[in-house]
This record gives C-alpha cells, sequence and structure tokens, in this order.
C-alpha cells in the first residue's frame, strides 16, 4: 500500500498557481521517504467535451477504486468529486473560496460549489493556503478550524532576480476572469499613459479566459489598442524572464486566496502595485504599494519607475522569510500526523 497519493490536474498547457502548487506537493513527496503517486484529472475542454468526461472523471474514477493508498491529498476543491469513493485519509487544499465572479461558464460556478461541498464534508484534513482562506472556509462551511491547517508557500526557487534590464513594460499574469479585475487594470493604465514620461510603455497581460474579447474591446475604446498586448499562455522559462524584464507588476485583481503570481513578479525583482479593498491575505501584500483607486494606482506606477529609492524599499520578498523550507516541514508533518492516527 502507497502512504500517498495525489490527486491532481492533467499537465496544462500554461502555468497556473494550482499547477504550480501541485508541482510543490510533488517535489516534497519526492524528496521524502514516503512512498507516493498521483491520479490526474484532465479538467480542461480543450481538446471537447468528450475528451474532458473520459479523463477528466471516468478515467480517474476507475484508477480510484482501484488504488491503495493511506493519504489522497487533492491539490484543489475540483479533484475532491470522488472522495467518497476513497477508503484512505483525505485531504484537501483550499486555495480560496470561489464565488460567482470567477468566471462566464454556467457550470463552472456550480460544479466547484458542489466539489467544495464534498470536499468539507469528506476530508479529515483541510490545508488553508493563508489566514484569510482559512476564515473565509469557517465563515461559509462552519468548518471547526482544528480540522484546517494553514500553509503558506512562497513561490518556486526558480523565481529569483536575475539581474535583467528593465523594459517599458507594465505587467500581469492570470486568468482572464471578473475576480482578477484587468478591467481596472487597464482603466489605470490609460491614466499611466497619459502622465509625463510614460511615452513607449506597453501593458503585457500574459493569461487567457472568458473575458478576452471585452478586454479587447475594452482597450479600443479605451485609445490604448497599440499599447496592449495579451499573451495567452507561457512555459516557466518565458515567464521567469517575463516577470525579470518587467517594470512593475500591476495586480489588479480583487479576490486571491494567496495571489501567487504577484510573489513570482517581487521574487524576480518586479515591484507589486495592487488595490487597498482588495481581498489579499494581509501576510502577501505586505511589501506591495496599496492603491485607493485607479488614479492612485497609475501614480504608483509612474512613481516607481521614476523613484529608485521608494521602488527598492518595495522589493523585499516573500520569498525572503524562508517559506520554502517551512512548507515541506509543516506538509510532512501533517502526512506523520494522520498516517498515526
Amino acid at each position: 500500500m502507497i502512504d500517498v497519493i495525489v490527486l491532481r490536474r492533467g499537465k496544462e498547457s500554461k502555468e497556473t498557481g494550482v499547477g504550480a502548487y501541485s508541482d510543490v506537493v510533488g517535489s516534497v513527496l519526492q524528496s521524502s521517504s514516503l512512498s507516493h503517486g498521483e491520479i490526474r484529472f484532465k479538467l480542461t475542454t480543450e481538446d471537447g467535451h468528450a475528451e474532458c468526461l473520459k479523463y477528466g472523471f471516468i478515467e480517474p474514477l476507475l484508477y480510484i477504486i482501484n488504488s491503495r493508498s493511506r493519504i489522497y491529498h487533492a491539490t484543489e476543491e475540483l479533484c475532491c468529486l470522488f472522495l467518497p469513493f476513497v477508503r484512505g485519509k483525505k485531504v484537501v487544499t483550499f486555495h480560496h473560496v470561489s464565488d460567482s465572479r470567477e468566471g462566464r461558464s454556467r457550470l463552472l460556478y456550480p460544479i466547484w460549489k458542489m466539489a467544495a461541498k464534498i470536499a468539507v464534508s469528506h476530508s479529515d484534513m483541510i490545508i488553508a493556503i493563508s489566514q484569510q482562506t482559512k476564515e473565509d472556509l469557517i465563515r461559509t462551511y462552519g468548518i471547526d478550524e482544528k480540522k484546517i491547517r494553514v500553509m503558506m508557500h512562497g513561490p518556486a526557487p526558480e523565481f529569483r532576480n536575475l539581474k535583467r534590464s528593465r523594459e517599458k513594460t507594465i505587467g500581469f499574469v492570470g486568468t482572464l476572469i471578473e475576480r482578477k479585475n484587468i478591467i481596472g487594470g487597464l482603466r489605470a493604465f490609460k491614466l499611466f499613459t497619459e502622465m509625463p514620461g510614460t511615452e513607449g510603455y506597453r501593458f503585457v497581460i500574459c493569461g487567457d479566459g472568458p473575458l478576452r474579447g471585452e478586454l479587447e474591446s475594452a482597450a479600443a475604446e479605451l485609445g490604448i489598442s497599440e499599447r496592449i498586448e495579451f499573451i495567452p499562455r507561457m512555459t516557466k522559462d518565458e515567464l521567469i524572464e517575463f516577470y525579470n524584464r518587467i517594470s512593475v507588476f500591476a495586480n489588479s485583481s480583487m479576490h486571491e486566496g494567496l495571489g501567487m503570481t504577484a510573489l513570482e513578479a517581487q521574487a524576480c525583482g518586479a515591484p507589486v502595485v495592487f488595490f487597498r479593498d482588495a481581498r489579499i491575505p494581509e501576510e502577501v501584500t505586505v511589501n506591495f504599494i496599496p492603491s485607493i483607486d485607479e488614479k492612485d494606482f497609475a501614480e504608483n506606477m509612474l512613481r516607481l519607475i521614476k523613484d529608485e529609492e521608494f521602488r527598492n524599499s518595495h522589493l523585499k520578498s516573500v520569498e525572503e522569510r524562508s517559506l520554502e523550507k517551512e512548507y515541506p516541514k509543516a506538509l510532512l508533518n501533517m502526512y506523520s500526523d494522520l498516517l498515526e492516527d
């Protein structure tokens, strides 16, 4: 019998926060003495609904039924639909408590709600990636806080400052959904372009999602299309290079359980601007530059490219708090506790 089986998404065509987290869990297990394996779910319809049904539901269910493990760790809620069929101890990682702003799909939010309820009712332990996520889980589902462990993880060690020359680029990385508030980022960039000294600056948005068309139309209406570039996906190496080239990371999101892309950008030497009223954990935003509105957001971006002392004062990274060392220890301690039960 295996010690731990990880339930995670299948190989994705682009880097995602959940995918990066799953890689971290796999890496921790790989360096431990625990026997382990994984079952992957294809949670995308890129190759058609039939492929999604086969490799996202039918095949993983058969693997789960035929598997034998002392612990099953689902690295996100959508991998929890089959937890009722699991016989070992069950661990689920919640990245944030979702809401209807996740996207325009009529199915995504209802499926997430169903998966989240299954995760809460059938898990033996829940990992919340921040204190904020823990509080959201308790408030939304009434979970006993003893069942939740907060384990915040930092960027992978590959995300570091390579001392590249910074280009005239404002960057954003994330899924193009309502919660990310990219439209707010576009309006702030419009105000930024009207300020002296911003000639030649572009806003590069890396990511794809249901709002892509609307955002392109919004850029045209704002008269900034020629200074906006959409890149659907990047490899990890391309993403690291991107973070090391941009002058500012424009974190327009209004809700994050953690917000890994902003932390990755910061680890690579790019300062981060965000909206003060966004629901992002305080321990994450400690060195971000808060903005009260879109005009303030634009002014903060300008100050970061003009004032070197101000810029350097906001570059201390969460990675410096040794999260890359703390997280593996906390995860393995939790597995040990469950195996001893």
